[in-house]
């Protein structure tokens, strides 16, 4: 679909994303985008903003997430729903999907927006026993989980300094869970300090999580840390900036088509997924590769 074809540019705006007030996110949108087909919509609830994107996209209209991660998620479930076109104008704290996407800055949406091109992005489905949700970034348990649960309740912190804080403070009571991942292929049981399937390279707002992500375009990068002790656990934090921690002798880094993570720890960390920063649901969840496409304008830098 070509840009032309759209009729308004909705910015969809999280108030309560990042640490700018509305006033300035939205004198910010408006001097990134002049546009004279530009509505701004700000949503009193993540219903009202899936809602929103969905009857948007619906009528053919772009629709730009300002936020972070989680109302990324939101807004490209409803372009996956509806066959529409979406564009990440990052404003929260992680903004790891607009990174994924080289929209590191506000510069890279106008770009976008002038002279971008449509992309098919790639997203990793977690199927629970009652639900779906989709992710744009890295899925997964044990302390990928408990550092995001402890991020979102440090609220004057972003970016990799604030998920590097969440992960040292969950090094305090680290805990290696007992879990099953299950393939095809083969099974494997054992006790691990994080498992995760990823879609796209950054997490955690811009550890480089999975420098191999977009290998294989079909598969899921399954990312997993073996029992370790606390310096072993901190040597893989650092080692997580530059991506060098998927040659530690404790990771295993793969790719698969689709898997699934059970637990049979009683401890209340052990079953809990996250995903783009926030609470997917409770084990046992299955892991595979989005087929629908996932149209996303992006940068041609």
């Amino acid at each position: 679909m070509k840009k032309e074809n759209f009729g308004e540019l909705i910015c969809v705006v999280n108030p309560l994303s990042g640490k700018l007030p509305l006033k300035k996110k939205i004198n910010l949108i408006k001097s990134t985008i002049q546009d004279k087909n530009l509505r701004i919509v700000i949503p009193n609830s993540p219903e009202e903003s899936s809602r929103v994107s969905y009857e948007e996209m619906k009528n053919e209209n772009l629709v730009i997430a300002c936020g972070g991660d989680g109302l990324q998620n939101l807004v490209a479930e409803q372009a996956v729903k509806t066959g529409g076109s979406m564009i990440p104008f990052p404003m929260g704290r992680g903004n790891d999907f607009a990174s994924s996407l080289g929209i590191h800055k506000h510069k890279h949406v106008k770009i976008a927006l002038t002279s971008g091109e449509f992309h098919k992005s790639r997203y990793v489905i977690a199927e629970f026993d009652q639900h779906k949700k989709i992710c744009l970034t890295c899925t997964g348990v044990g302390l990928l989980s408990e550092a995001a649960f402890r991020a979102s309740k440090i609220p004057i912190l972003k970016g990799s300094l604030l998920y590097a804080v969440a992960t040292l403070l969950s090094f305090f009571k680290l805990q290696n869970h007992g879990y099953k991942i299950s393939s095809e292929e083969n099974i494997v049981d054992g006790s691990f300090l994080i498992i995760a399937g990823a879609a796209s390279p950054y997490t955690g707002g811009g550890m480089f999580i999975a420098p191999d992500a977009f290998k294989e375009s079909n598969m899921v990068n399954l990312l997993s840390a073996t029992k370790v002790s606390r310096m072993q656990a901190i040597k893989l934090l650092i080692q997580v900036f530059s991506g060098k921690h998927i040659n530690n002798v404790n990771v295993s880094n793969t790719h698969i088509d689709k898997f699934k993570i059970d637990s049979h720890s009683s401890h209340p960390w052990a079953k809990l997924v996250y995903g783009d920063g926030e609470y997917l649901g409770d084990l046992p969840v299955k892991i595979s590769v989005g087929q629908k496409p996932l149209n996303v304008l992006v940068p041609n830098i």
